[in-house]
């Protein structure tokens, strides 16, 4: 009897894994073989709207997002804090692209609440087609709560949860009457378990999954996709402390993807599926994290942090 209920627990927890790590490429192969045998493939202007609304659109993988929405025909409108980063990514896109069209827009989602009644007011001129938000702050060496600045804390608060909440509350009710619209955030895989000395920052991608998956449903009675993108390590400004001297390698820069790589990934999976870790490999790391309960997910973050904590002390931030 004992041996026969284990049995149904294993075979329970292993369809469980199965549907949660297979579910996104079995349905990236079913898309794939649709569109190369039965064909129909809609553009995304005509399938979304016209404009893409990237948010930390001046580097990293907000860049990476613009020049592939620019290949595909979408108009893309930039926002970020830095004007002359902004200007200088139109600039290539526009040149690398013929006939994009690029606008931007500056915004320092650091300021909190005071910037989105003008935010709100700029975007209802676009019709928003696609909005990525992308925008993200991170502490970039590991650090503990309590040796923080103050300053970093309402950072990571304000623009890792709080500019994807407004973004959305600004942008979907045009979606909505328009009944179409996609939505991709950008969450992390630190949102798999929480991450001692990398707290407050996993806590905010738990957020974005959380209100991530959860708007996905609230919209998709109004004809409005909403995709969860949680990537591993990207090689951008905000990992750059991870990368030793030219010529060398470590643990931790072996793991880093290029962005260039992980966009033509994860923009194949747009309109395909809801949830992504915009790269194979780092499917193929959560799908491994995923094998382990919660307890053990945490043990493993700890040493990995706890091994960064003692390499690195710089209390710097990067902001994208």
């Amino acid at each position: 009897m004992f041996m026969e209920l284990v049995t149904v627990v294993g075979v329970y927890a292993t369809l469980c894994w199965l549907y949660e790590n297979l579910r996104t490429p079995v349905l990236l192969l079913v898309q794939g073989f649709q569109q190369l045998f039965l064909g129909g493939q809609t553009s995304l202007p005509q399938k979304y709207g016209p404009w893409a609304v990237i948010t930390g659109g001046s580097d990293g993988i907000g860049k990476g997002y613009a020049h592939y929405l620019a290949s595909q025909g979408m108009k893309v409108l930039l926002i970020a804090r830095n004007e002359a980063k902004l200007k200088r990514v139109a600039d290539e896109i526009m040149a690398k692209h013929q006939g994009a069209e690029v606008k931007v827009l500056v915004a320092d989602f650091s300021k909190g609440e005071q910037i989105y009644e003008r935010l709100e007011q700029e975007l209802a001129t676009f019709d928003i087609g696609i909005l990525v938000n992308n925008v993200g702050v991170i502490n970039e060496k590991p650090i503990q709560v309590d040796r923080m600045e103050k300053r970093m804390l309402w950072d990571l608060i304000n623009i890792n949860c709080g500019a994807a909440t407004n973004l959305c509350n600004i942008a979907v009710p045009a979606m909505k009457r328009r009944h179409r619209g996609l939505i991709i955030n950008i969450s992390s895989l630190s949102s798999v378990a929480p991450t001692p000395y990398l707290a407050i920052y996993a806590a905010t991608k738990a957020y974005m999954t959380s209100f991530s998956l959860a708007l996905r449903q609230e919209v998709a009675p109004y004809g409005i996709e909403c995709q969860t993108v949680a990537p591993g390590y990207v090689h951008t400004s905000m990992t750059e402390y991870l990368n030793p001297a030219e010529g060398q390698k470590n643990a931790f820069s072996i793991r880093l993807v290029k962005v260039a790589d992980m966009i033509r990934y994860a923009g194949y999976c747009i309109g395909k599926v809801d949830q992504t870790t915009g790269h194979w490999s780092h499917g193929i790391q959560t799908a491994t994290l995923n094998m382990l309960p919660a307890s053990l997910k945490l043990r493993v973050f700890t040493r990995l942090y706890t091994q960064l904590l003692h390499e690195y002390s710089n209390t710097d931030k990067k902001t994208t």
